[in-house]
């Protein structure tokens, strides 16, 4: 339980909670201003008009709690981590032009299928761990790597896209991201990759700060910009995790390790599964906006938005957890259910707290 609270995870975390929540007010004055704003669907959660470019909050808690800590704290960061957050930003900018002007679903998969090729020429371990480390007997070395491209090319969108379509209630896809974000950071701990532990706590640090002004009623959305952010470092930190566990000889299979993704992310990764299949069985384009999503059809249920929201982040504890068991140290269960209830308990005492100051 000390690693979170070691200074410098803990540091970087307050800070980029701080930066975030701080940043919340000016970014939806300039939302307003431009009218950067989303305005009420049958389909969405909220009513009305609402800012929708809240996901800079995040990327600011992120990116300045890291500044901060370099230039306070004399920790110098890796050329990759850099590289990492450089495309992130791109993500972030494509969505962010996308809150902006509103870009068709095509023209967009090719900005991000683009940034994901950037990525894999600037970044290490980006392939699942089986392109990496297998030796194929089927197919030549050449096509061995292309075929591992081609699996990364579409899991990086497929996250990105996976992570913005939760995001249909008040609170979901930042709960999420809090959750998935902090489960890396116990599993770079695990990993002793430290630099990359940081880069995760900063980012659910970030989440966290948004999330004050994000939940039923939300005073704020984040956005394709915020979601495509989130999105791009899941996908990217879960490949750059499963490949680690092959490097620091936790796990000896590369199909094994090649599962960590897929078991971290289960969630946001099945449900848009279900709602594609769905959409193409209804002859509908993938791309078709509609309420198939598992907390669309959870509400349908008659089950209400907190338990709705409360069930999706308990799926999502568990795929964390299973991820523990199965490839790290069983005792990262323990500490992160402590980790996440401290963080439940503050966050339900400072949203009241929050609301009442705003009044």
């Amino acid at each position: 339980m000390s690693e979170i609270f070691e200074s410098k995870n803990f540091i970087v975390f307050v800070l980029s909670i701080i930066i975030s929540n701080f940043a919340i007010s000016p970014v939806r004055k300039i939302g307003l201003k431009y009218g950067l704003i989303d305005r009420y669907e049958k389909r969405k959660d909220f009513k009305g008009i609402i800012v929708r470019i809240g996901g800079l909050s995040i990327v600011l808690g992120c990116l300045i709690s890291l500044l901060l800590s370099a230039y306070f704290l004399n920790i110098q960061f890796d050329k990759q981590l850099i590289y990492l957050f450089f495309v992130s930003l791109l993500f972030f900018l494509i969505g962010f032009f996308d809150d902006l002007f509103t870009v068709k679903p095509i023209p967009r998969l090719v900005l991000q299928a683009s940034s994901t090729l950037l990525s894999l020429k600037l970044l290490d371990n980006l392939l699942f761990p089986f392109f990496q480390f297998t030796n194929s007997t089927i197919f030549s070395n050449n096509l061995f790597l292309i075929l591992g491209i081609i699996i990364t090319l579409l899991w990086i969108p497929g996250v990105t896209n996976a992570l913005n379509w939760i995001d249909g209630l008040d609170g979901l896809a930042g709960s999420v991201s809090l959750i998935l974000y902090s489960g890396l950071f116990f599993v770079f701990l695990s990993l002793n990759l430290y630099q990359y532990s940081l880069y995760s706590i900063a980012i659910a640090g970030g989440c966290y700060g948004f999330l004050l002004h994000n939940y039923k009623p939300a005073s704020i959305l984040m956005g394709d910009g915020g979601s495509y952010f989130l999105g791009f470092n899941l996908a990217a930190l879960s490949l750059i995790a499963s490949n680690s566990l092959i490097i620091e000889n936790n796990i000896n299979s590369s199909i094994v390790a090649s599962l960590f993704p897929f078991i971290l992310l289960s969630v946001p990764i099945l449900d848009m599964f279900f709602v594609i299949l769905v959409r193409i069985y209804n002859l509908k384009s993938p791309f078709y906006p509609d309420r198939n999503h598992l907390h669309h059809r959870l509400l349908k249920f008659g089950i209400n938005y907190k338990s709705t929201i409360l069930i999706i982040l308990i799926l999502n504890l568990i795929a964390v957890c299973s991820a523990y068991l199965l490839f790290t140290k069983n005792d990262l269960i323990l500490i992160s259910l402590i980790f996440y209830s401290l963080v439940t308990l503050s966050i339900k005492f400072l949203i009241p707290y929050l609301k009442k100051e705003s009044k």
